[in-house]
C-alpha cells in the first residue's frame, strides 16, 4: 500500500495525542498535593486521605453492589433469553421489542421512575401495599444497598438478555436430544448439557454486568446518596461538587483506583471470550432448533419473560402519569380531573430544556459522525496493513474501555484545566470530545468486524486502475463497509444522547445536555416538568433510532 507505514505511524501518533493526554493528566492530578499559600507538591497524600476517610468500607460497598446487581441481571436475563431462544413461550417479540426499546431510555429517567414506584413516602407500590395491608412501614426499603442492587439489576436485565440470546439460539439441539434419548430428564439435560455449553456466554455476560455495575453512577447517585450508601463513583462526584473548592486531587485518586478495579474483570472477560472456541457447537452440519414445549409451565414462564418489558414500562408509565399533573403526589383516581398538557407547554418554553435537547442532538450527531469516520479509517489500516505495529493503533484506541464514564469525565476535565491554550473548557466541545473518546473503542470493533468481510482484491483492482488511497476509501471501502459504519453511528448516537456519567462533571449552565438537565430538575424538585421532558426525550430518541434503522433498511444495509 502506498505510504502505508508512514500513514500508519501518523495515525498512531494522532490517536495517541487524542487518547493518552487525559489519563496522563489524571495520574498527575492524583499525585498533586495542595499546600498552604497556593503551593503544591507531588506525593501520595491523596491516596492516603482516601484510606483515612473511608477505609475499606467504600470499596466493600462498591464490590457488593456490583456483584449483587450483576447476579440479579444474570438471574433474570439469562433464563428469559433461554426461554425465548429454546422454548415456545408466548410474547417473544414483545419481550425483544421491550429489551431494545429500553436502550433508548436514559438510565436516569428509568431510575427516577423506579423511585416514583418504590419510594418510601410517595412510591406507588409502597402506598398501595401500605393501604391494602395497613402497614406502618413501607414494605420496600428502596434507599438501601439492597434497593440499589435490585434497581441496577433490573436496569441491566434487558442488556443481559440481548447479549445471552445469540449464543443460546446457536446451541446445537442434537446434543440435548442425545442426552434425552439416553434417559436424562429435562432438568438433568439443562444442568448437564445446556448450561455447561453456555458457560462462556454466562461468564461473559456476568463479567460485563459486573464491570458495568462497578462504574455505575445513576443508581448510586439517585438512590445511594439519599440513603447514605456511597460507592466509589458517587464519592468521586462529591469530591468535585461538595464544599467550596473542588478536590481535584482526591477525585483523581478515586478515578485511578476505580480504573484499576475495572481493568481486572475486563481482562478476565477478554480471556473468557478468547477461550470460547472450545465450546463451539455450530459446525458445517446444519441443524434446526425445535422449540421445547413448556406444557403446564407455559403460564409461569410467560410471566417471567414479561418482567423485561414490565421493568421498562412500569417506571415510564408512571413518568407519563406524572407529566400530566401540576404537582406530583402518589397517584389516585382524583388526579384524572387535574391532568393537562401544561408541563409539556412549560418544557417547550424553558431555555434550559430546549438548550439541553439541542446540545444533546449536536453532541450525539457530531460525535457519532466523527467516531464513525475516524474508526473506519483506523480499522481499515489495522486490517489492511501487514506491519506488526498496526496492533499498537488498535491498543491505543481501545484504551478508553478501561475507564468508567465518570473517570473519563474527570480525566478530560483535568486535562483541559491544564491545557488553557485550548479554550474548550465550559463549552459543548469538551462534552463532545469526552463522549467521542468514550465510544472510539466501540466504533473500532464495529468497523473492524465489517472490514474483515471485504476482499482486498477489490481495492487492489481500483489501484491498478490508477485510484489513490482517498479514492479507494471513498469509492470502494466506505460503500462496502457502510453497514458497519451505520451501526457505529447509530450506537454512538443512541448512547451519547442519553449519557450522564461522562458529561455530568463537564457541563455547566451553557453546555448542559439533556441527561444533566434532568438531574438538575430532579434536584430542584420539579418532578412534573422533569417527567414531561423525560417522556419527550425518550420518544424522540426512539423515533430517531427507528428512523436511522429504516433508512439503513431502505438502502439495503443490514445492521
Amino acid at each position: 500500500m502506498s505510504g502505508g507505514r508512514g500513514a500508519l505511524w501518523a495515525l498512531i501518533l494522532a490517536s495517541a495525542l487524542v487518547v493518552l493526554p487525559p489519563f496522563f493528566y489524571l495520574m498527575q492530578s492524583s499525585l498533586v498535593v495542595p499546600l498552604p499559600g497556593l503551593r503544591s507538591a507531588l506525593g501520595l497524600d491523596n491516596y492516603r486521605r482516601l484510606i483515612e476517610i473511608n477505609g475499606w468500607q467504600l470499596w466493600g460497598t462498591t464490590l457488593a453492589f456490583a456483584a449483587g446487581s450483576s447476579l440479579v441481571a444474570i438471574g433474570l436475563g439469562f433464563p428469559s433469553a433461554w426461554l425465548i431462544a429454546r422454548t415456545n413461550v408466548p410474547f417473544r417479540r414483545t419481550v425483544l421489542v421491550g429489551a431494545f426499546l429500553s436502550l433508548a431510555a436514559p438510565l436516569i429517567v428509568k431510575g427516577i421512575g423506579w423511585i416514583l414506584l418504590l419510594g418510601p413516602n410517595n412510591g406507588l407500590l409502597n402506598a398501595w401495599l401500605r393501604a391494602a395491608f395497613g402497614l406502618a412501614e413501607p414494605p420496600f426499603a428502596l434507599f438501601t444497598l439492597s434497593g440499589m442492587i435490585l434497581i441496577e439489576g433490573l436496569l441491566w436485565t434487558p442488556v443481559a438478555l440481548l447479549l445471552a440470546l445469540p449464543p443460546l439460539a446457536a446451541l446445537d439441539p442434537t446434543l440435548e436430544e442425545a442426552a434425552a434419548m439416553c434417559g436424562a430428564s429435562r432438568a438433568r439435560v439443562l444442568m448437564r448439557v445446556t448450561l455447561p455449553l453456555a458457560r462462556p456466554a454466562i461468564l461473559a455476560v456476568l463479567l460485563l454486568a459486573f464491570i458495568r455495575a462497578l462504574e455505575a453512577f445513576e443508581v448510586p447517585l439517585l438512590i445511594g446518596i439519599p440513603g447514605g450508601v456511597a460507592t466509589v463513583t458517587t464519592a468521586l462526584y462529591q469530591s468535585i461538587h461538595s464544599g467550596f473548592v473542588p478536590r481535584y486531587g482526591e477525585a483523581s485518586a478515586y478515578a485511578v483506583l476505580l480504573t484499576a478495579a475495572v481493568a481486572l474483570p475486563l481482562a478476565l472477560y477478554y480471556r473468557a471470550t478468547r477461550e470460547s472456541a472450545k465450546f463451539a457447537t455450530v459446525t458445517g452440519k446444519g441443524f434446526r432448533s425445535a422449540p421445547i414445549d413448556l406444557g403446564i409451565w407455559k403460564l409461569p414462564c410467560t410471566l417471567w419473560v414479561l418482567l423485561v418489558p414490565l421493568s421498562l414500562c412500569a417506571p415510564l408509565l408512571l413518568m407519563l402519569w406524572a407529566s400530566f399533573l401540576p404537582v406530583y403526589t402518589s397517584p389516585t383516581l382524583g388526579d384524572l380531573g387535574r391532568m393537562s398538557l401544561a408541563n409539556y407547554a412549560a418544557v417547550a418554553g424553558r431555555a434550559d430544556t430546549l438548550a439541553g435537547l439541542w446540545n444533546s442532538l449536536v453532541v450525539g450527531l457530531g460525535g457519532a459522525a466523527a467516531v464513525a469516520a475516524a474508526t473506519l479509517v483506523m480499522s481499515w489500516m489495522v486490517v489492511r496493513q501487514r506491519h506488526a505495529v498496526r496492533w499498537l493503533l488498535d491498543a491505543i484506541v481501545s484504551l478508553p474501555l478501561v475507564f468508567p464514564g465518570i473517570v473519563l469525565g474527570i480525566a478530560v476535565l483535568v486535562q483541559f484545566l491544564n491545557l488553557r491554550f485550548i479554550p474548550i473548557y465550559g463549552t459543548l466541545w469538551i462534552v463532545a470530545f469526552a463522549l467521542g473518546l468514550k465510544f472510539l473503542p466501540y466504533g473500532m470493533r464495529f468497523c473492524y468486524s465489517g472490514l474483515l468481510s471485504i476482499d482486498a482484491q477489490l481495492e487492489e483492482s481500483a489501484r491498478l486502475c490508477g485510484a489513490g488511497t482517498p479514492a479507494v476509501l471513498r469509492a470502494i471501502v466506505a460503500p462496502l463497509a457502510m453497514p458497519a459504519v451505520l451501526a457505529t453511528f447509530i450506537y454512538v448516537f443512541m448512547n451519547a444522547i442519553r449519557d450522564l456519567s461522562t458529561a455530568v462533571l463537564l457541563t455547566g449552565a451553557n453546555n448542559a445536555i439533556a441527561s444533566v438537565v434532568i438531574l438538575d430538575l430532579w434536584n430542584n424538585g420539579e418532578v412534573p416538568q422533569l417527567a414531561a421532558f423525560s417522556i419527550l426525550l425518550v420518544a424522540g430518541v426512539t423515533v430517531l433510532g427507528v428512523l436511522f434503522m429504516r433508512l439503513a433498511t431502505r438502502h439495503n444495509y443490514r445492521i
